[in-house]
């Protein structure tokens, strides 16, 4: 249910687009799971109440038939999580997927941006591993 809210903000402001971009605030980050997968993120910070990707990959480094993703959640102003679908390689070995102009907005602002890095398990019976190694503070927020 949650997740349905995020990809309707997403979808929103696709297709509104940015207005007032006056100020922007832009971090470039690197991520290494501790099993060898990777990826890299830019979120571009535009106000109390948005933010955008410019660039979002996924590499799959550990060359072992399994699939990597990555999972992002939206803190809102009002405290609610929004998450958006895995976004995932399945490439294989050595393949890196990028996703571009995810995009996010609430009326309620958004507190911060979490990224999960995500291996898929080798028995499907157990829970995928995760490791959240990206969390961005809106800088806005609370201005």
């Amino acid at each position: 249910m949650r997740r349905a809210g995020f990809v309707a903000a997403v979808t929103t402001v696709l297709a509104l687009g940015a207005a007032g971009q006056g100020r922007a605030a832009a971090f470039v980050n690197d991520i290494t799971a501790t099993w060898g997968d990777r990826t890299r993120i830019r979120v571009t910070w535009v106000d109390r109440n948005s933010f955008r990707h410019e660039a979002f990959s996924v590499t799959d480094r550990t060359c072992d038939d399994r699939s990597v993703y990555a999972a992002l959640t939206i803190r809102t102003g009002s405290g609610a999580l929004l998450t958006s679908g895995p976004k995932r390689n399945t490439g294989g070995c050595g393949t890196t997927a990028d996703f571009r102009d995810v995009r996010a907005t609430d009326p309620s602002g958004i507190r911060s941006l979490t990224m999960a890095l995500c291996h898929q398990a080798a028995d499907p019976a157990t829970a995928d591993h995760c490791e959240t190694q990206y969390i961005s503070l809106n800088p806005y927020y609370g201005l």
